[in-house]
């Protein structure tokens, strides 16, 4: 026996090594030390503060120039219906999309938590600080996930130090620069990567049969009502622990049954409103074909990862190779530790959905909903379990190096020796530390930049914005991302940007919401003044140097900046409509419109109705071959509150004809006319509107939100409340039935 120790690898003792393992990780029998056991959490603690540190200016409210812009927007708005007294989880949001209730389209708890801190210590505080604290305080999450799977502390340590340096080609993981303020924002994101770990973690308990069902259903209902798609990861994992120890598949999978269907009742007030209305939500024909909604395909995934570019773009690759060790551990393991099956599954499974469309194909429609994944998103679970499979192999190669020193230093307590390594692996990060803080020190420096900008050119600009507020309603455009609104800024941010954090109705911050309108505006053209009068841009911002591309009049100077009117009909129009219907969906709406927005029709105020999802258009007003002269009608009385959802006017109709509200359809609009309620009808390009006949009518119209929510959050507790207790009140039940088999 002594020979074969004595020739025998350390690199293949493993029996030795797990030896080791139980050591340094403080389990009964082998306990080192009390500091010792708490050493791991030096690392998590080491990790935490390099992000509080590097990230700190992340917590100053500054202008934003990317998708922080609209979820601070979205936060003010439920801020501003609970000043109202009201639920914030549905409402219409005019701000982007020409409206859409963005609420109810879009997972909306982060904002609605925000709002609610906000009571306490401000809008721009409590956002600019959540996002701060969250992103910093990543590696905590990590280690408790890690943990609540199984792994020991060091091996968890070993990934929170990890988490805070992954850099991806692609950009969108679990990295710093998907939420700086010089990076995409991805706000909603950020608290789905934050519940990510504890949703698997106590899923996976749940599942194995040593956890609560409730705390299982819970994280992921959390995900799920956090950030969508991240939440739709967490529910698929939840079958991948049903499937990785097969000797127990019946009874596991009865478990996952259970965790996942308790997850979605539990988080059915999200889910429920967002299928009912789904046909309302678009499904851009501008990112169909492009990697924002297919993802890159295998062979450049494969790639990026084999030649470093998953976690250490344009640096070393050292999570990389952490990465690829915590695979060859991991295959060596692959048998016999459940654990490691469950890593590598769920990492598997999100890098297939990685690659994307163009590697799936139809394989995809297995999977429902998919036809709404945005697949380059999922190098989020790619990151997740690569962290945990870093993890894994960094801290067996601290056991090894552990193991090492004591063949060939026995001197060295073991104990001093895993305090070494550990600094090591610290060491070793720094080619990861150093390009992290780097950039993050750009963007602080940026953001200071920022404030300066703010202060001096924004506040003329904010000058010009507030004039706005005290006008009649109407839209207001600043150019947009594809034309000269990209170079039109206020220090780093663009101007189409910057008109979100003042909360007025805009034009021009493209692609940024589910709105049926979304590939409706992007074709507006501002060289043609029937488009702002179809979108009732009645407001245009230039930089001095700019005329109006339109004819307009000239209202305010502020600095570099100018302001103009455009004479518009304003929110409310009466119009002819004509046939044959536009017949379309949420795939093609912009597409099939098209024409119209650039037609003769337009300029002549005869729009056609449209067929929407298969539905029946309303009867045209005017037939085939009659000729009409004149106006359709006139707008005598408006009265816009979008922010409420709510639009009332007295129109004269000249002959019958289409009250049209320039806003986006919605089955949700309750429309009043005459006092009597009347079905909304949709009418090119997709607004709302109503048949009237000829005569004065007074009409309003009015968004009506989602009714169910208390019901479905009540249905929600109730679930909670029968995961937590049921399985223990039906043990008995249970027991009296295995006795009664066993007498049988």
């Amino acid at each position: 026996m002594q020979r074969r120790r004595a020739t025998e690898s350390p690199i293949t003792d493993f029996p030795r090594l797990a030896r080791t393992a139980r050591a340094l990780s403080g389990r009964k029998g082998l306990a080192g030390p009390w500091w010792l056991r708490l050493a791991p959490l030096s690392l998590v603690t080491a990790a935490c503060g390099f992000n509080l540190w590097v990230l700190r200016a992340e917590s100053t409210p500054v202008h934003d120039l990317n998708d922080s812009s609209y979820h601070f927007a979205m936060l003010r708005w439920a801020r501003m219906k609970i000043d109202q007294g009201k639920l914030p989880l549905d409402g219409w949001y005019p701000d982007l999309g020409l409206g859409l209730a963005q609420f109810h389209h879009y997972q909306s708890f982060p904002h609605v938590i925000g709002a609610y801190l906000s009571v306490l210590v401000g809008e721009a505080a409590t956002f600019y600080w959540l996002l701060y604290l969250l992103l910093a305080l990543w590696p905590v999450s990590v280690y408790v996930g890690a943990r609540l799977l199984g792994w020991d502390n060091w091996t968890a340590a070993a990934a929170a130090l990890v988490s805070p340096v992954l850099v991806s080609v692609s950009g969108y993981g679990y990295e710093h620069g998907s939420y700086t303020w010089r990076g995409y924002g991805t706000w909603s994101q950020l608290w789905g990567m934050w519940l990510l770990p504890l949703a698997w973690g106590l899923s996976w308990r749940a599942v194995k049969g040593v956890g609560s069902f409730a705390l299982g259903a819970l994280a992921v209902a959390l995900t799920v009502a956090c950030h969508l798609l991240t939440g739709y990861l967490a529910l698929l994992t939840i079958g991948v622990w049903a499937l990785v120890t097969p000797s127990q598949l019946l009874a596991r999978l009865r478990k996952a049954v259970i965790v996942g269907v308790g997850a979605i009742v539990v988080a059915s007030w999200v889910i429920v409103p967002l299928l009912v209305d789904s046909a309302y939500a678009s499904n851009t024909q501008w990112e169909r074909g492009t990697i924002f909604y297919d993802s890159y395909g295998a062979p450049k995934v494969l790639g990026w990862l084999f030649s470093g570019q998953i976690f250490d773009s344009g640096r070393l690759p050292v999570v990389s190779l952490l990465v690829g060790v915590g695979l060859v551990v991991s295959a060596v393991r692959f048998r016999r530790d459940e654990r490691v099956r469950a890593v590598v599954a769920v990492w598997l499974i999100s890098l297939l959905l990685f690659f994307g469309r163009p590697t799936l194909g139809p394989l995809l429609k297995l999977l429902p909903g998919s036809d709404d994944l945005p697949l380059h998103r999922y190098i989020n679970g790619v990151h997740l379990g690569g962290i945990l499979l870093a993890g894994i192999g960094a801290a067996w190669l601290g056991r090894w190096l552990v193991e090492l020193s004591r063949r060939y230093a026995p001197e060295v307590k073991p104990a001093l020796a895993a305090i070494a390594v550990a600094i090591l692996g610290f060491v070793a990060l720094t080619p990861a530390w150093t390009q992290v803080a780097t950039v993050d020190h750009e963007g602080a420096v940026w953001i200071g930049a920022q404030m300066t900008w703010d202060a001096t050119d924004g506040a003329d600009l904010a000058t010009l914005i507030n004039r706005v507020k005290t006008l009649g309603p109407g839209r207001v455009y600043a150019g947009s991302s594809s034309n000269w609104g990209g170079q039109y800024r206020i220090g780093s941010v663009p101007v189409y940007a910057e008109l979100q954090n003042y909360g007025v109705d805009t034009i021009g911050f493209w692609l940024r919401t589910e709105s049926l309108s979304t590939d409706v505006e992007v074709l507006f053209d501002d060289s043609n003044p029937a488009q702002y009068d179809l979108f009732n841009v009645k407001y245009v911002i230039l930089p001095n140097d700019r005329p109006s591309p339109v004819k307009a009049t000239l209202i305010a100077r502020q600095g570099r900046h100018t302001l103009w009117q455009v004479d518009t009909s304003g929110y409310f129009e009466v119009v002819d409509s004509i046939g044959p219907p536009i017949v379309a969906d949420r795939k093609d709406i912009g597409a099939m419109t098209a024409g119209f927005d650039q037609s003769q029709q337009l300029a002549l105020h005869q729009h056609p109705m449209v067929a929407f999802d298969g539905g029946k258009a309303a009867a045209p007003t005017v037939r085939p071959g009659e000729a009409v002269t004149g106006p359709a009608g006139t707008v005598e009385l408006e009265s816009s509150h979008p922010d409420q959802g709510t639009y009332s006017g007295e129109i004269v109709a000249n002959r019958t004809a289409v009250v049209m509200l320039k806003t986006t359809f919605d089955p949700r609009w309750q429309v009043t006319l005459d006092g009597e309620d009347v079905a909304p009808q949709m009418i090119a390009p997709d607004f709302v509107g109503r048949t009237v006949a000829p005569g004065r009518h007074t009409i309003s119209f009015r968004y009506v939100p989602f009714p169910d929510y208390p019901l479905l959050l009540s249905l929600g507790v109730l679930a909670l409340v029968v995961l937590q207790f049921a399985p223990a009140a039906a043990e008995p039940a249970r027991r009296w039935f295995r006795q009664v088999l066993k007498v049988g």
